[in-house]
């Protein structure tokens, strides 16, 4: 498996040499050049809000060969109109730099809702509904086919008994999300979850039934054996959701982090067709248990094993590495999974609070997916070889063995600037006087980058939002303290609304659910702090904010028009801003109808 991965990434997934990260000639900045000709296109009549340095306000930008290469007021902007130009007068209406999603799981996204059966709830009523669109799908299928529902967080789902009733003989998994399902009595039996099936090591845990078969799966690795679609089907459905989940969004960069073999090709492919709507930063997963079974210490020296497909091993191999690309297809980072969710599987010093998970198992800390030598060793690799990291964390004993990490690859093979990632660090902060304060003051020594997904506060229950000690989604925390988080809206189909930006920034600045509570308000930012958050902070916590972020002489012409002004509007209101245009190297890509 690791020649496979090798070849794939060393020649299907290699961009040109000569196609180095492109910038415009001059450090990026706002004004006007000296001595110019005519641009191809100015925007004018605008409020512009180009999240420079100095949160410098603007009326026109002018640019040329896919660069902003003036930014100013509307009668200093006029010398750029020639007879070839394209003027668009905005009346009035507020440019803001291409937003950035910083955590997207595209082809997760794709599959859910061109590929599954969406049977979320609502707008679905209820288990009969569920249970009468699934119906609908094994009708058109043939018989013992799978059945796969895609739902959401915190949502009714029909029991086993009436899964195996309405279907004894189709498989059927319905998911919460990427981290929790239920399976029906066939699917167990298809995946060999009978009652002598051991339990998991590490990351995740089954729930089983009163005769011991598993029922539900919680981020346990395990292989239910359903058939893939095609190639051509999910290249498709990925191409459809890059337009209508991100470009019609305001989105023109997205972090991505999905298949190499699936959608980093159609990316290419796409690219090469001239039909690749937004720009991507690609992100390589590494499994679970990637190597974990197999790794040995012995002093410094480590080996990281197999582990699923040995992706890590064959990415250093193929000399890849974070910033390689061009400014449409960017090698981005490895991600390592290190533990699950919280509540349920996330790795924390303290059990589970009955009431923080889906379901509750007492004294449950979590578990992670690897020991602390394998971690520091994989990203020493890392390091010695030009690659960034970024790891999945919820739990604080996860996120403090990746400090331990960042800390043992510093100290082994230094770099100046990495900046590592944790993902969802502040999702849920645990005041904890003993190691609070000191993990966030290594953070900050360190360089790591907090990545929140407000998005995801939306979920939490009324009784979730009661937990004793502990900080959700502690974006607020985080700023004072000096971090410039980026937002995403990491779905892989259970909150596949939330790709619009302006959904994640209505909840860093209102704070409120879908059950219509306001949680914590004193973690609430500034709307400035949020746009920054989906733009230039981004940016920097990709590398990329030299190229993009901003609305800055030198950077990339990816602009979102919005219909009203994020700053001076009603803040309960956000939420109702449309993007009415997006705009990707000075081309029109998107206009609302």
């Amino acid at each position: 498996m690791k020649s496979r991965f090798a070849a794939l990434l060393a020649g299907t997934l290699l961009l040109a040499p000569h196609l180095a990260l492109a910038g415009a000639s001059g450090a990026p900045g706002t004004g006007a050049a000296q001595d110019h000709g005519e641009a191809d296109l100015v925007l004018r009549n605008a409020t512009v809000i180009t999240l420079d340095a100095a949160d410098t306000m603007a009326q026109a930008v002018a640019v040329r060969d896919g660069h902003i290469v003036a930014v100013g007021k509307d009668t200093q902007i006029a010398s750029w109109i020639g007879g070839a130009t394209q003027v668009i007068d905005l009346h009035g209406q507020t440019l803001v730099p291409g937003f950035i999603d910083a955590h997207a799981h595209v082809q997760g996204l794709a599959a859910s809702e061109y590929i599954r059966v969406p049977i979320q709830a609502p707008p679905l009523a209820d288990a009969d509904a569920i249970l009468a669109k699934l119906r609908e799908r094994q009708r058109e299928l043939a018989p013992g086919s799978w059945l796969i529902g895609q739902g959401t967080y915190n949502q009714v789902m029909p029991t086993r008994a009436q899964l195996d009733a309405a279907f004894p003989d189709n498989p059927v998994q319905l998911r919460w999300s990427a981290h929790d399902s239920l399976i029906n009595h066939k699917a167990a039996l298809a995946a060999g979850l009978t009652r002598d099936a051991p339990d998991p090591v590490g990351v995740g845990r089954y729930e089983r039934g009163p005769d011991g078969e598993v029922w539900i799966l919680r981020d346990a690795p395990v292989n239910l054996h359903q058939p893939e679609p095609t190639y051509a089907q999910q290249k498709k459905a990925i191409a459809r959701t890059l337009t209508d989940f991100f470009l019609d969004k305001g989105v023109t960069t997205v972090f991505d982090m999905s298949s190499p073999e699936i959608a980093f090709r159609a990316y290419q492919e796409l690219k090469q067709e001239g039909a690749l709507p937004v720009r991507l930063l690609m992100g390589f997963m590494i499994g679970n248990h990637d190597g974990e079974q197999e790794a040995r210490s012995d002093g410094h020296e480590l080996t990281t094993g197999g582990g699923e497909d040995g992706l890590f091993d064959a990415l250093l191999k193929t000399g890849l590495h974070t910033g390689f690309g061009d400014d449409w297809l960017t090698v981005g980072p490895i991600k390592i999974f290190l533990d699950g969710v919280w509540g349920t599987t996330a790795a924390t010093y303290k059990p589970a609070w009955k009431g923080s998970g889906t379901t509750w198992v007492p004294d449950n800390t979590g578990g992670v997916s690897r020991s602390q030598d394998t971690l520091n060793h994989q990203f020493l690799l890392a390091q010695e070889n030009d690659w960034t990291v970024w790891v999945h964390a919820n739990g604080d004993r996860a996120q403090d063995m990746v400090l331990n990490a960042v800390e043992y690859a510093q100290a082994h093979a230094p770099q100046p600037d990495p900046r590592h990632r944790i993902e969802h660090m502040g999702h849920f902060l645990v005041q904890d006087p003993a190691r609070t304060p000191e993990r966030l003051a290594r953070m900050k020594r360190d360089g790591v980058i907090p990545s929140i997904q407000v998005a995801m506060l939306w979920r939490l229950t009324q009784t979730n939002a009661q937990e004793p000690d502990v900080t959700f989604f502690a974006e607020r925390t985080m700023i004072d303290h000096g971090f410039h988080p980026p937002l995403g809206s990491d779905t892989l189909g259970t909150q596949n609304y939330a790709t619009n930006p302006l959904f994640s920034i209505d909840r860093a600045v209102n704070r409120t659910t879908k059950f219509g509570q306001v949680v914590q308000p004193e973690q609430a930012v500034t709307p400035l702090e949020a746009l920054k958050m989906a733009t230039i902070w981004a940016a920097w916590s990709g590398h990329l904010e030299t190229s993009r972020g901003s609305i800055e002489v030198g950077k990339l012409a990816d602009f979102a028009v919005l219909d009203h002004n994020p700053l001076t509007i009603e803040k309960q209101k956000i939420g109702t801003i449309a993007v009415t245009e997006t705009i990707v190297g000075g081309k029109l890509a998107y206009h609302r109808p």
